[in-house]
């Protein structure tokens, strides 16, 4: 599948941009700027998630998680669970 490319025109500072063409080759530095943008996108994306699901956790939603005790066991069901064959449940096995 062929990626669609838009041009982008910026201004950054000149030491910024010295530092860019020092550090990075001339061939490969879309790709390196792609790169960071997009990692500071997704950055900030998960950031406004996190905030915005900030308070849905309610203790007394989750009674039988009050305690450290209780929470390592849940983790321990969740890992029993997560370890069985669940092959013929999806039906990958027939």
């Amino acid at each position: 599948m062929r990626v669609v490319k838009e041009r982008l025109n910026l201004y950054i500072t000149k030491s910024l941009m010295d530092d860019l063409r020092h550090a990075i080759p001339a061939r490969e530095r879309t790709r390196f700027v792609e790169e960071i943008l997009a990692r500071e996108l997704r950055r900030r994306k998960l950031l406004e998630v996190i905030k915005s699901s900030y308070g849905a956790w309610k203790d007394e939603n989750h009674q039988d998680m009050m305690t450290g005790e209780e929470i390592d066991r849940w983790i321990e069901e969740q890992r029993t669970l997560g370890a069985r064959d669940l092959s013929k449940e999806w039906g990958q096995n027939e």
